[in-house]
């Protein structure tokens, strides 16, 4: 709810002005031929919970304050005469509407929001220095970092399942209270029965023999027996105090969704319903890391269906080492992600493609996906290749983890621009990489994407895209 706008707006800021220049001491009067600038406005997102003020030459803090006051805002000086002023956003107000009417009173400076900041951009995980430092500064992202960045976002891990126990997952779940009961029935209607933490579609008819008794899918068990989707939720999200390593979007929450048995195939049948599912869940992300070379009806209306409820879908595309993209990949407006990473002399160069990904157009964006570290249920120590490494924390390679990390970019993103369409945040993500061959994909750069300005001001009442794919499906959207 928006408080209603005053019906003569410019009226009532020259009666504001009045107000605050009749407030003035000798002192505060610039001096005669002092030309007064305009007010730089930078607008805050609409949840925003606190504007920064910085007063205008020659006007006191503490004057303007008084000035505020008047207004019937809350402003505190933060310091001296000439340090910013802080003003509460009152409950229910739109804080750009707000900033627009305090701009135009003439007595600040600047207007924009009062953001916040964080002491340094590198989690105090204790294996972030050996194991993850070197992706997270290839990414550019300990620019940007904060301990609840992608707050707000809820990520779908299509997957394997997630471990919801382990200690860096096990704050990070979304939680559905809405049916909580296990009592057997669908009580929100959603198609999964007791599901307060996700949903699996892998039926005990089509599964590997090996993975044992399962039952009648769908059912709210989605732990994972196969360890991709914890590695998949960790690269995203994972946080706590028991966590051992960091998500780039630590502050996300992670829906699991299983749809790849213990062995990590699935069916194209289940992917798609667990797709459905995830939109309908209200997942404003969803993250794919399969693939097939079938271009299926069923998933495209799947990936479809959740594209019309507001979800980014973020695909991996593929690892067949050669040309082209895998389905649900190559389908329109889905950012398709390969991996990157090549050993040049002990070093590892997440600039170039990695010699197992696809590669080619159709690739969107290029992330790491070499000697990454994330979170491993602790059964899956020491399994099928998994090789923990003093704890329930391994090493992985392959395009289906470099596409976590560019799903947890478009959470950042998103987290702090909630009002953007999905459409503008698929712009913003898919234009933010390094420079790249032409026809080729680029290394995302995550910092150029949270810090994008969405809109510079031409003349006045008009404003423009800083970049011509912002709005619209852009060159990271796997087309």
């Amino acid at each position: 709810m928006h408080l209603p706008r005053p019906t003569r707006p410019l009226a009532t800021a020259a009666v504001v002005l009045f107000v605050g220049l009749a407030l003035l001491s000798a002192r505060d009067i610039p001096a005669r031929g002092v030309a007064m600038r305009p007010t730089e406005l930078r607008p805050p997102p609409a949840t925003a919970s606190h504007l920064a003020l910085q007063p205008r030459a020659g006007l006191d803090a503490q004057v303007l304050v008084v000035a505020l006051a008047r207004m019937q805002l809350e402003a505190r000086a933060t310091g001296g005469p000439d340090d910013p002023v802080q003003v509460r956003v009152p409950p229910h107000e739109d804080s750009r509407d707000l900033a627009q009417r305090i701009a135009a009173t003439g007595l600040a400076a600047s207007v924009e929001e009062d953001a916040l900041v964080h002491a340094t951009g590198v989690p105090s995980a204790p294996r972030y220095a050996s194991g993850q430092q070197r992706v997270f500064e290839a990414l550019r992202l300990p620019a940007v970092w904060s301990p609840d960045g992608g707050q707000g976002i809820v990520v779908a891990v299509v997957d394997s399942g997630v471990d919801w126990d382990h200690p860096a997952l096990v704050s990070r779940i979304a939680v559905n209270l809405a049916d909580a009961t296990f009592d057997g029935r669908d009580d929100d209607g959603n198609g999964c029965a007791d599901d307060i933490a996700g949903c699996s579609f892998v039926s005990p008819e089509t599964a590997d023999p090996s993975c044992g008794p399962l039952f009648a899918a769908p059912h709210w068990r989605a732990n994972d027996d196969e360890g991709h989707g914890t590695f998949v939720a960790g690269l995203i999200a994972a946080a706590g105090p028991n966590a051992e390593v960091a998500g780039i979007a630590p502050g996300a929450r992670i829906l699991p969704v299983k749809v790849l048995d213990c062995t990590g195939t699935g069916r194209i049948a289940e992917a798609a319903a667990g797709v459905r599912y995830a939109a309908r869940m209200g997942a404003k992300v969803i993250n794919l890391s399969f693939g097939t070379r079938t271009d299926s009806p069923a998933l495209r209306a799947a990936v479809e269906d959740a594209q019309g409820r507001g979800a980014i879908i973020v695909a991996s595309a593929g690892n067949d080492g050669r040309r082209g993209v895998t389905y649900p990949a190559v389908y329109p407006a889905v950012l398709s992600v390969a991996a990157s990473g090549v050993v040049v002399n002990g070093t590892i160069d997440y600039t170039r493609v990695a010699p197992f990904a696809d590669f080619g157009s159709g690739v969107g964006l290029l992330a790491p996906g070499v000697d990454l570290l994330s979170a491993l249920p602790v059964k899956r120590c020491g399994l099928d290749g998994w090789i923990c490494e003093g704890g329930p924390y391994a090493r992985g390679d392959g395009s289906s983890f470099a596409t976590p990390i560019v799903a947890a970019a478009v959470a950042l993103v998103w987290s702090r621009h909630p009002e953007l369409s999905p459409a503008f945040v698929v712009g913003i993500v898919g234009a933010a990489h390094r420079p790249a061959l032409p026809g080729e994909a680029g290394l995302i750069d995550i910092a150029l994407a949270v810090q994008a300005r969405l809109f510079e001001v031409g003349v006045p009442g008009t404003s423009r895209a800083p970049d011509a794919t912002f709005g619209r499906p852009g060159p990271g959207t796997g087309q």
